[in-house]
């Protein structure tokens, strides 16, 4: 019996999508974080098969950069409590933006 999910292992791809997405977040101090989420978690799609079926990330840094700016600002303000809701909004925003491959 065939396994329902699969990951392929591309440790070079992952090294070169981590080295971008590290760059991007120092050279933008921050602002450039929603962007490199996104980088990851294409890759990381891109890398995973559910029951035969390949499936892709559509989200973009530019949607999540609003929710990301409320959700950073708003967990400074009450000293890391919002980052519980912070957390469960980002899984949120990315398991919406992933989908079957047609």
């Amino acid at each position: 019996m065939e396994k329902q999910f699969k990951f392929n292992e591309d440790v070079w791809g992952l090294f070169v999508n981590m080295l971008v997405a590290y760059v991007t977040i120092i050279f933008t101090l921050g602002i450039g974080t929603p962007w490199a989420i996104c980088r990851l978690e294409r890759w990381k799609a891109k890398n995973t098969t559910i029951e035969g079926r390949k499936i892709k990330f559509t989200g973009e840094g530019s949607d999540l950069l609003g929710k990301f700016i409320v959700g950073y600002f708003l967990t400074l303000i009450t000293l890391g409590i919002y980052g519980l809701w912070f957390a469960v909004k980002m899984q949120k925003f990315l398991i919406e933006n992933t989908e079957f491959e047609d």
